[in-house]
């Protein structure tokens, strides 16, 4: 397939006019070049001459882009004609990943629009070998099967059938399955995966995913392979074997536990996950707001960078209490999108007025994940929830408490009390 014809075809361009092609073939060799001068593989003055082609050719033929500064989602671009006013709904936009892709990675794009996978020079390994990469966007890596997911799923199971132990191609049909709530055959997908292969990843992952089920006691096990096999190779005591450990004492202490205290634990569990799925939402859906957000967030703390400490301060703040042009916070937009139950809305409203002062631990129950705080002008006690590893009574920490249903959490370091 020649360059164009595959440009056309995915980028779903096959009926547009030719100009707006050749604008966007420009605009990827734009894109081409700077990549290359990064990799200094050309010059600065040649990867600006590049630009000042796509430059001239818009201005020649009367077109102009939008990003989301003109209003368009997070990801999203155009190219239109100056004098078209085009109706919404009508405006035809391309998402920047899909030019990512072409721009980076044509053996894999040449792949998923073929007719036949398997008559692509490479195929299955070039993809295999993008989804390996620990350097590549895992947003890229996920628009393989975002961009339309029947055609993006069998792409995937064709893979699998030359290559069954690609644990890569296993883990991004297992997030797909997830997302569209097919849980059967997420969880048929990982025990076929630990059929072919016995990766500690693997059953970390699948311990994972019957955690969020309360399977605890089949999480347990998991997780108890996944540390075996850490220990095997030697990655007891790195990153991903200290995680595995603490995953293996999380469920133990959850499927230990009983009526109202099991209930409060795993609703607190369901709010951490639930924020998970919110920043990564946001962080797809909101990149220009983020940034601006982030700029306000700086003035306001007179700060030049947000450390390490601060960040949750900041995405909480941006998640629950910013609003946006239409008066929604992202985690209500979420919500909404989702159609999560009005309970949960206003649990997730109540997350942007968090109680702020320095607290005190006045008592710690790790067993149900419970400790109790005091807010030390006030004297008003809280209870939270929260797995903190060595938490112990007369820690302190400065920030906020966030409220959910009737317990509050909190993302903050605690420290030894000091006195002025």
């Amino acid at each position: 397939m020649m360059e164009e014809e595959r440009l056309k075809k995915f980028l779903d361009l096959e009926d547009e006019d030719e100009e707006i092609v050749e604008a966007w073939k420009l605009f990827i060799e734009t894109n081409k070049a700077y990549r290359d001068v990064d990799a200094r593989v050309i010059s600065r003055r040649e990867g600006d001459n590049v630009r000042r082609k796509f430059m001239k050719y818009i201005k020649k033929n009367k077109l102009r882009m939008l990003d989301e500064k003109e209003r368009l989602k997070a990801h999203e671009l155009a190219i239109t004609r100056e004098e078209e006013a085009a109706a919404e709904g009508e405006l035809k936009t391309l998402n920047s990943f899909d030019l990512w892709l072409l721009t980076d990675f044509e053996d894999v794009c040449a792949a998923w629009v073929a007719e036949d996978f398997r008559q692509v020079e490479g195929f299955p390994d070039m993809i295999i070998a993008f989804l390996d990469d620990p350097f590549v966007n895992s947003q890229l890596k996920e628009r393989l099967i975002e961009k339309d997911t029947e055609r993006g799923e069998k792409l995937l199971k064709e893979i699998l059938e030359d290559k069954s132990s690609a644990v890569s191609v296993h883990l991004l049909l297992v997030k797909h399955y997830e997302s569209s709530g097919r849980l059967a055959e997420a969880e048929a997908e990982y025990k076929r995966m630990l059929t072919v292969t016995d990766d500690e990843i693997v059953w970390a992952a699948y311990g994972d995913f019957l955690e969020k089920r309360g399977g605890y006691e089949a999480a347990f096990d998991a997780f108890k392979k996944s540390f075996e096999i850490c220990e095997r190779i030697g990655r007891a005591e790195d990153r991903l074997g200290v995680a595995i450990k603490e995953s293996i004492n999380r469920v133990e202490r959850m499927k230990n536990l009983e009526g109202d205290e099991a209930e409060k634990a795993r609703e607190y569990w369901e709010a951490v996950w639930l924020i998970e799925e919110i920043r990564e939402f946001a962080d797809k859906t909101f990149g220009t707001e983020i940034e601006k957000a982030r700029e306000e967030y700086k003035e306001e703390k007179g700060i030049e960078e947000i450390d390490f400490e601060a960040v949750f301060d900041f995405l909480n703040g941006f998640l629950f209490s910013r609003t946006l042009e239409d008066g929604r916070t992202p985690g209500i937009v979420y919500a909404e999108e989702k159609g999560l139950s009005e309970g949960l809305k206003e649990r997730i409203k109540g997350l942007g007025n968090p109680i702020k002062g320095d607290f005190e631990v006045v008592s710690v129950d790790p067993a149900t994940l419970k400790f109790t705080v005091k807010e030390l002008k006030t004297e008003e006690e809280y209870e939270l929830r929260g797995d903190v590893p060595d938490i112990k009574g007369k820690l302190t920490f400065a920030g906020s408490i966030y409220p959910w249903g009737d317990f509050y959490f909190t993302e903050c370091e605690f420290k030894a009390h000091e006195e002025d």
